[in-house]
Protein backbone atom coordinates (compact mmCIF):
# COMPACT_ATOMS: atom_id res chain seq x y z
CA UNK A 1 0.00 0.00 0.00
CA UNK A 2 1.45 3.35 -1.04
CA UNK A 3 1.40 6.19 1.44
CA UNK A 4 -0.40 9.41 0.68
CA UNK A 5 1.75 12.13 2.19
CA UNK A 6 0.07 15.37 2.95
CA UNK A 7 1.72 18.77 3.07
CA UNK A 8 -0.01 20.90 5.68
CA UNK A 9 0.05 24.56 6.73
CA UNK A 10 -1.90 26.59 9.26
CA UNK A 11 -2.94 29.95 7.84
CA UNK A 12 -4.18 33.03 9.70
CA UNK A 13 -5.89 35.05 7.01
CA UNK A 14 -9.39 35.91 5.78
CA UNK A 15 -10.93 32.74 4.34
CA UNK A 16 -11.71 34.38 0.98
CA UNK A 17 -8.01 35.27 0.55
CA UNK A 18 -7.01 31.68 1.33
CA UNK A 19 -9.55 30.31 -1.17
CA UNK A 20 -8.43 32.71 -3.91
CA UNK A 21 -4.75 31.91 -3.24
CA UNK A 22 -5.45 28.18 -3.45
CA UNK A 23 -7.21 28.58 -6.80
CA UNK A 24 -4.32 30.71 -8.10
CA UNK A 25 -1.61 28.15 -7.29
CA UNK A 26 -3.67 25.30 -8.76
CA UNK A 27 -4.49 27.24 -11.95
CA UNK A 28 -1.89 25.35 -14.07
CA UNK A 29 -3.73 22.09 -13.32
CA UNK A 30 -7.10 21.00 -14.75
CA UNK A 31 -9.35 21.81 -11.77
CA UNK A 32 -12.49 19.64 -11.74
CA UNK A 33 -13.98 20.44 -8.34
CA UNK A 34 -14.30 23.77 -6.57
CA UNK A 35 -16.41 23.34 -3.42
CA UNK A 36 -15.87 26.51 -1.41
CA UNK A 37 -18.47 25.55 1.20
CA UNK A 38 -16.84 22.16 1.73
CA UNK A 39 -13.33 23.57 1.43
CA UNK A 40 -12.17 21.20 -1.32
CA UNK A 41 -10.37 21.79 -4.62
CA UNK A 42 -9.55 18.77 -6.78
CA UNK A 43 -7.76 18.48 -10.08
CA UNK A 44 -8.17 16.00 -12.88
CA UNK A 45 -5.28 13.82 -14.00
CA UNK A 46 -2.30 15.82 -15.24
CA UNK A 47 -0.04 13.77 -17.58
CA UNK A 48 3.68 14.27 -17.94
CA UNK A 49 6.22 12.35 -20.03
CA UNK A 50 9.18 10.59 -18.48
CA UNK A 51 12.56 10.72 -20.16
CA UNK A 52 15.46 8.33 -19.76
CA UNK A 53 13.77 6.11 -17.20
CA UNK A 54 15.07 2.60 -17.95
CA UNK A 55 13.30 -0.56 -16.88
CA UNK A 56 14.04 -4.23 -16.80
CA UNK A 57 17.20 -6.25 -16.40
CA UNK A 58 18.96 -4.56 -19.32
CA UNK A 59 17.86 -1.00 -18.52
CA UNK A 60 15.89 -0.52 -21.72
CA UNK A 61 13.94 2.63 -22.45
CA UNK A 62 10.22 2.29 -21.78
CA UNK A 63 7.76 2.52 -24.62
CA UNK A 64 5.49 5.43 -23.90
CA UNK A 65 6.35 5.67 -20.20
CA UNK A 66 4.60 8.56 -18.52
CA UNK A 67 3.24 9.63 -15.18
CA UNK A 68 0.09 11.37 -14.12
CA UNK A 69 -1.08 12.93 -10.91
CA UNK A 70 -4.18 14.35 -9.25
CA UNK A 71 -4.07 16.97 -6.51
CA UNK A 72 -6.50 17.57 -3.68
CA UNK A 73 -6.36 20.69 -1.54
CA UNK A 74 -8.59 20.94 1.52
CA UNK A 75 -9.18 24.08 3.53
CA UNK A 76 -10.63 23.44 6.98
CA UNK A 77 -11.44 26.37 9.27
CA UNK A 78 -10.46 25.67 12.88
CA UNK A 79 -11.29 29.08 14.39
CA UNK A 80 -11.98 32.63 13.26
CA UNK A 81 -9.72 33.32 10.23
CA UNK A 82 -7.44 30.34 10.98
CA UNK A 83 -7.53 27.55 8.42
CA UNK A 84 -5.67 24.24 8.07
CA UNK A 85 -4.62 23.82 4.43
CA UNK A 86 -3.73 20.29 3.28
CA UNK A 87 -2.36 19.33 -0.12
CA UNK A 88 -2.16 15.69 -1.22
CA UNK A 89 -1.37 13.90 -4.46
CA UNK A 90 -2.34 10.63 -6.07
CA UNK A 91 0.31 9.61 -8.62
CA UNK A 92 0.42 6.83 -11.20
CA UNK A 93 2.95 5.50 -13.71
CA UNK A 94 2.06 4.17 -17.17
CA UNK A 95 4.45 1.44 -18.12
CA UNK A 96 5.26 -2.18 -18.63
CA UNK A 97 3.32 -4.48 -16.30
CA UNK A 98 3.60 -7.87 -17.98
CA UNK A 99 0.95 -10.55 -18.03
CA UNK A 100 -2.35 -10.00 -19.79
CA UNK A 101 -2.09 -6.21 -19.51
CA UNK A 102 1.33 -5.45 -20.91
CA UNK A 103 1.00 -1.70 -20.29
CA UNK A 104 -1.23 -0.20 -17.60
CA UNK A 105 -1.46 2.56 -15.01
CA UNK A 106 0.02 1.57 -11.67
CA UNK A 107 0.29 3.44 -8.38
CA UNK A 108 3.51 5.10 -7.35
CA UNK A 109 4.73 7.25 -4.48
CA UNK A 110 3.61 10.89 -4.57
CA UNK A 111 6.15 13.60 -5.36
CA UNK A 112 6.65 15.21 -1.95
CA UNK A 113 9.10 17.77 -3.38
CA UNK A 114 6.47 18.81 -5.94
CA UNK A 115 3.85 19.19 -3.22
CA UNK A 116 6.23 21.30 -1.13
CA UNK A 117 6.93 23.48 -4.19
CA UNK A 118 3.21 24.15 -4.74
CA UNK A 119 2.71 24.89 -1.05
CA UNK A 120 5.69 27.29 -1.12
CA UNK A 121 4.06 29.21 -3.99
CA UNK A 122 0.86 29.34 -1.93
CA UNK A 123 2.78 30.56 1.14
CA UNK A 124 4.58 33.33 -0.77
CA UNK A 125 1.31 34.51 -2.34
CA UNK A 126 -0.46 34.80 1.03
CA UNK A 127 2.50 36.31 2.89
CA UNK A 128 2.48 39.15 0.34
CA UNK A 129 -1.09 39.84 1.47
CA UNK A 130 0.00 40.08 5.12
CA UNK A 131 -1.20 36.62 6.12
CA UNK A 132 0.60 34.50 8.70
CA UNK A 133 1.49 30.89 7.85
CA UNK A 134 2.91 28.16 10.05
Amino acid sequence: MLSEPVVERYVACPEDSIWDGALDVLEPYPVTKKDKGGGVIETDWHDQPIKNRPYGLFGRDGLGDKERSRLTMTLKPIRNNVVVVRLSERRQHWGFRGGGRIYAWGPMEPDLDGLEHIMKQFTVKLEKQGCFLE
